[in-house]
């Protein structure tokens, strides 16, 4: 239930786009990025999972030279492994991964006669994984995990409306364990993504 209530949020936010559109301040950015979990351990278990690709839409809107607010949407797909305490993985959940957060971004002073700009930013939002029981040992649940995001980067220009964006963000959360016994380590964790793609302001 709570990840068709994000997903209509993201579609709303969406189709609300061209009406703030109008004056010229929001921009539209389709991004890849490479999915690195970082390993953890709690409770006996260790959680190590496998690396990925995604897709990251996001739309920003400045509502000054220097501040924006975003939505972001991301999708990806990996496994989780986990073993005890001897290191022999007993379990693992394939799952799809999609993640819908909000963020307050910060854009510094231009540079390289303004084609040069870099930014920083931190929000919050949810991660919410649909496993794969091709995939999986076991009957694994969906589950959800709030998040806080953190990043930065560059948006380089390339024409009027056209940039070239680099960056790096960071997930924060609790490791999924799917509710399934030899999972569960209630153990905070991160989700590094370095990413690039390309922006179109409107």
């Amino acid at each position: 239930m709570r990840m068709k209530l994000a997903l209509l949020l993201a579609v709303f936010t969406m189709v609300s786009t061209p009406a703030l559109a109008q004056n010229g301040h929001s921009e539209f950015s389709a991004d890849f990025f490479a999915n690195y979990q970082s390993t953890v351990s709690g409770q006996n278990v260790n959680d190590l999972s496998s690396y990925s690709g995604g897709f990251l839409a996001n739309y920003r809107y400045h509502f000054s030279s220097w501040g924006a607010v975003e939505v972001n949407y991301s999708r990806t797909r990996y496994t989780q492994f986990y073993s005890g305490g001897n290191g022999i993985v007993t379990s693992w959940t394939q799952a799809k991964a999609q993640e819908l957060t909000l963020a307050f971004v910060y854009s510094f002073g231009s540079h390289f006669n303004g084609h040069l700009r870099p930014f920083v930013e931190g929000g919050t939002g949810g991660l919410f994984w649909s496993p794969i029981t091709a995939g999986s040992v076991g009957g694994p649940y969906s589950q959800d995990r709030a998040a806080l995001l953190y990043g930065g980067g560059v948006d380089w220009k390339l024409f009027s409306h056209v940039s070239a964006r680099a960056g790096y963000r960071g997930l924060l959360f609790i490791a999924p364990d799917f509710n399934q016994a030899g999972q569960f380590t209630n153990a905070r964790t991160q989700m590094k993504e370095p990413y690039a793609g390309i922006v179109i302001r409107f």
